[in-house]
């Protein structure tokens, strides 16, 4: 799987990398935020104590990595966290879908592990799991015994450089963006009739 580890320092990475605030305060409740709903879709792991199926909806990336999941707790954390914004919609929706896309893809990048247990993206409305064919992620079982196996570590490598590519990727189109916004503008000159016309009633 992409593991506990690797989900949490997306979130928190791409929270900061695109979030401006003047406060504090308010960046890090975001940066939290963002990095819990990265990593909370991982709960159903907890199907591994109790006598649950992995292809059970409450099995390990069922329900939990749905969209409608995805859909219910950005809905929560807005609702709990940021009910001021209700006034100010841009904000509000914008907070809102970015908590959503969060939450979503971490079940986007689980379906990037090489294994035969796929993602329950479209639950209630189809419980079939789904997969990409392109697999560049290992999986690693979830044992704690395998924090001693090399091939742990040999998967904690990989998934390094495959979310540093993106974060490295979403920093260099933020910047881009950013100066592209905060360019100098250049003026407009004047049309030709409108200097003539001037310089007609000077005269």
């Amino acid at each position: 799987m992409a593991t506990f580890i690797s989900h949490p320092l997306f979130g928190a990475g791409a929270s900061y990398i695109l979030y401006q605030s003047q406060s504090k305060e308010s960046s890090q409740r975001f940066i939290a935020l963002s990095t819990l709903c990265q990593w909370l879709p991982d709960i159903d792991t907890l199907s591994y104590l109790f006598p649950i199926d992995e292809t059970h909806p409450l099995g390990h990336r069922g329900l939990a990595h749905s969209g409608v999941f995805a859909l219910a707790l950005a809905f929560a954390v807005m609702t709990i966290f940021y009910r001021p914004l209700k006034s100010n919609r841009t904000q509000w929706w914008g907070h809102y879908i970015w908590f959503f896309l969060m939450t979503l893809s971490h079940g986007i990048f689980d379906a990037l592990v090489d294994s035969s247990l796929g993602i329950a993206f479209f639950w209630p409305f189809d419980t079939q799991r789904y997969q990409f064919s392109w697999q560049p992620l290992l999986d690693v079982p979830i044992r704690f015994s395998e924090f001693f196996h090399p091939q742990f570590w040999h998967a904690q490598w990989i998934e390094c450089q495959f979310f540093s590519f993106l974060l490295a990727s979403l920093y260099v189109v933020h910047w881009l963006r950013k100066s592209y916004l905060n360019r100098p503008v250049t003026p407009v000159p004047a049309p030709i009739e409108a200097l003539t016309s001037e310089s007609s009633s000077s005269a």
